[in-house]
């Protein structure tokens, strides 16, 4: 998502470019006059090391797994034998609190900052695409679910987000960073309800749900495998949400990139074909 987003705002360039590394090929689709895709694969750490050659910067950002340390770490090491690339990880302005998912990415972070690179960490609250998108469904029942009652979520556009890696990666200054990324507002669900109530003109409700039922459905109707990967996925994110530890709410995007941050109902305005249909 951030890697393919960040390539997206640099695309045609002149003066920047770009190495995409992919697993496969065929299922990638951006073209542009300053792009080159590269084969290797995150999990096999000798083929990051052509990889890595030549580069001033590199984004590092992998699934929400098991494997986020070890896939990273990989990635850092490939960087430490080819100069001292600029290393921006993606990390998070949600506060997991020493959960497992936050233990995996300390630990990488960790690793970076011993690392001797320059490195900067890109810090977005949840973001609405993956927050909001998977409702698609739902919505068309009038409703959304979760597990977050009154939580408020400084919730940020992914554009907003990409508009920041673009300065980071091509400006100076910001090495030893953490830009926590959020969008102009703190809002509940039953506020992102009533936003999409106004903007699709028809109603929208709110359904806060108990935990293990919630989590229930998700085993029973989405496509998880496992009650771990529900958890790491899904259900410690919406319980920051819920203890609110993800009301966070910062002026970084505008720092960063001029131009305000977009708010629910502008983000939901422009991607309402995404939601109706």
């Amino acid at each position: 998502m951030f890697g393919h987003a960040l390539i997206e705002k640099l695309l045609d360039r002149d003066n920047i470019e770009i190495r995409a590394m992919v697993r496969d090929q065929n299922k990638f689709i951006l073209r542009g006059s300053n792009l080159s895709v590269v084969t290797a694969n995150m999990d096999d750490p000798a083929s990051l090391k052509r990889v890595t050659e030549d580069i001033t910067h590199v984004l590092v950002t992998s699934p929400m797994d098991e494997q986020i340390t070890a896939r990273e770490t990989a990635v850092i090491d490939a960087c430490k034998v080819n100069g001292m690339p600029h290393v921006i990880k993606i990390y998070g302005a949600v506060r997991h609190e020493g959960d497992h998912l936050d233990s995996l990415h300390l630990a990488v972070i960790e690793h970076l900052k011993s690392s001797g690179l320059p490195w900067t960490l890109v810090s977005p609250n949840s973001v609405m695409e993956t927050s909001l998108i998977p409702y698609k469904e739902s919505i068309a029942m009038g409703e959304i679910s979760g597990i977050s009652g009154t939580g408020r979520i400084g919730m940020v556009a992914l554009s907003d987000v990409a508009a920041a890696l673009a300065a980071v990666a091509t400006g100076n200054g910001h090495d030893g960073e953490n830009y926590e990324l959020t969008g102009p507002a703190a809002v509940t669900l039953d506020d992102v309800a009533e936003a999409f109530t106004k903007v699709l003109g028809q109603p929208v409700n709110y359904v806060d749900m108990p935990e293990q039922s919630f989590a229930q459905m998700l085993m029973d109707y989405a496509d998880f495998t496992s009650a771990e990967e529900v958890e790491t996925q899904i259900m410690c994110h919406l319980r920051a949400w819920k203890e609110g530890r993800a009301d966070l709410v910062t002026d970084t995007v505008k720092q960063l990139t001029r131009r305000e941050p977009i708010p629910v109902e502008q983000w939901i305005e422009n991607n309402r074909a995404v939601f109706i249909g």
